[in-house]
């Protein structure tokens, strides 16, 4: 019995070890695998002319992983070629589908599209060229990608050559030759046919190879590029513009109202004869017209419409439309101040925004209230925008009446501290208001009661830079940045200048050079082959500290 029992032990025992055997797991612990599989074998070999076969093959030092081929292998010149890939161990096979073009020279880029198994470790360089005719085109360019205003790399943007043509179309044609900018925005661009060509970079979000100049930064070169040698060319400057030109799709009433439809949106029109109108939709790409009180309803309208986008690109349309009866409701009436508090001072400027055109401004319904008790009329200037719907205030307050005012806010900050004081004395506001029935629309509706507070001046301590500029730009902006990249402060065409009262803060350091000294900076335009002007950024972040005062010497 103690013998079975013994045979029975060690058949288990056994068992157990070759369970263990057939089910190998990996292995924990040791080095990190970073070496990545290297090339062993192609076919056709790098540089190989009069190529016919369909298959292409390749070997590798170790096992591969290609899941992102298709994403990563670029293809040059651009031929729609389709193909079926196969992994078979350490070997990647692709089965091309269709026919190659005759004497042409192909590259295959695989970027990181094929990676070990373990790490995902990317074979360094991986590309193939071939020729289907007698020789390799030989020809290849280089450079940078960088965004305008900032100077940073263009990573991942796609850089593609166009051959030149009369009917060339960035947004409908896909570049013959392309590759993808690296991390730092460099590019190279190899094998490429002699010929003249465009370059344009954009970012291509939605992997199409097409420009989408509505939602990609892009950027060109105005130059023709004539490839007879390597080049290698300035940088490509990118920045988001929507450059197409600008078109009117329809005008059609919409319930009470006549709304003309753009495809992008309208920074200016004008109508003849005079209507009431108002830009509208989120994409500010739609005028709305209200019915005028001499029109009736039904009555056939012609009108004449000149618009422009923020490119200065100009149509002008002749429209047909109607003004049809609905029980629809208007739409309803608002607005609002581009700031609710505001600094009191001799001349406070104040900007409202209205939803709809105003047809009625009462100036004895604005007022100014201290506290509740004291109410005026303020004396002022104003200036409305083309259609009524923007309208500013340069408020006139007398000296004596700010400086009382500020007094008392004074007194009361005072009087807030203490805490045996009255409370009834504890308040001193300055407010502006627009009492109901001060603005009505062209649909006779009128603004609710809205104020805006005014504030004593926050006191805080400032820093003060002070700049030399040493350069042969005779035309320019001078910018300081926020930590955003908004402008706060700037100076035009002056080389000694100081900035006096800069809030404690990281700042960054722009030129905008008016290369043609028209007096604006421009961006360019891809459908005019005009490249923006220059940008210069100088050197780090500047920091201004309280009470201090910085002195810079800049050469540009």
């Amino acid at each position: 019995m103690k013998h079975v029992l013994y045979i029975i032990s060690i058949l288990l025992i056994g068992d157990l070890f070759l369970t263990n055997c057939a089910n190998p797991g990996r292995p924990t612990g040791g080095p990190k695998d970073t070496i990545p599989p290297t090339l062993i074998y192609s076919s056709p070999t790098n540089g190989t002319t009069n190529f016919s076969n369909s298959t292409i093959e390749f070997e590798f030092s170790e096992y591969i992983n290609a899941d992102k081929l298709k994403q990563q292998l670029i293809i040059t010149p651009n031929s729609d070629i389709k193909y079926k890939s196969i992994i078979k161990r350490n070997k990647l096979v692709l089965k091309l589908e269709g026919d190659l073009q005759d004497t042409t020279t192909y590259n295959f880029n695989f970027a990181n599209g094929v990676t070990d198994i373990t790490e995902k470790n990317p074979v360094i360089n991986l590309s193939l060229a071939f020729s289907t005719g007698p020789y390799i085109d030989s020809m290849s360019i280089s450079g940078s990608v960088e965004n305008l205003l900032t100077k940073e790399p263009g990573k991942g943007y796609v850089v593609g050559l166009y051959p030149l043509s009369d009917s060339l179309d960035f947004f409908t044609q896909k570049p013959m030759y392309f590759t993808s900018a690296n991390d730092s925005g460099n590019y190279k661009i190899k094998y490429i046919k002699t010929g003249k060509y465009k370059i344009i970079s954009f970012e291509d979000d939605n992997g199409n190879y097409l420009l989408d100049p509505d939602i990609e930064p892009h950027g060109f070169l105005s130059d023709t590029i004539a490839l007879d040698s390597a080049t290698s060319l300035p940088p490509i400057r990118c920045l988001l513009q929507n450059v197409k030109p600008l078109v009117l799709i329809n005008a059609r009433p919409t319930g009470r109202y006549v709304e003309i439809k753009f495809n992008k949106q309208v920074d200016f029109y004008d109508i003849t004869p005079q209507t009431p109108s108002n830009i509208i939709g989120e994409n500010k790409d739609i005028i709305r017209l209200y019915k005028p009180e001499a029109v009736n309803y039904g009555d056939s309208i012609t009108s004449y419409i000149t618009s422009s986008d923020s490119l200065n690109n100009t149509i002008q349309d002749t429209i047909k439309y109607v003004f049809l009866e609905s029980n629809r409701k208007p739409a309803g009436f608002s607005y609002s101040f581009s700031k609710n508090t505001i600094d009191i001072k001799d001349n406070p400027e104040l900007n409202l925004s209205f939803n709809k055109p105003i047809q009625t401004f009462d100036t004895t319904l604005i007022l100014l209230k201290v506290d509740s008790t004291y109410s005026s009329i303020p004396s002022f200037t104003k200036q409305w925008n083309q259609n009524r719907t923007e309208l500013q205030l340069d408020l006139k307050l007398k000296s004596a009446f700010v400086d009382s005012l500020l007094e008392a806010i004074t007194i009361a900050d005072t009087l807030i501290k203490d805490s045996t004081s009255s409370s009834k004395n504890k308040k001193r506001v300055l407010t502006f208001n627009a009492i109901k029935g001060a603005f009505i629309s062209v649909e006779n509706d009128t603004t609710e009661l809205k104020n805006a507070n005014f504030k004593k001046p926050q006191e805080s301590p400032k820093g003060v830079l002070k700049v030399t500029l040493n350069t042969t730009e005779t035309h320019f902006w001078f910018q300081l940045l926020d930590k955003n990249q908004k402008v706060l402060y700037q100076k035009a065409n002056e080389t000694s200048f100081s900035f006096s009262a800069i809030k404690p803060g990281t700042y960054s350091i722009r030129m905008l050079i008016d290369t043609n000294k028209d007096g604006k900076w421009s961006y360019g335009n891809l459908l005019n082959n005009e490249e923006p002007e220059e940008v210069v950024i100088y050197g780090e972040p500047t920091s201004i500290r309280e009470n201090w005062v910085v002195e810079l010497d800049i050469n540009i």
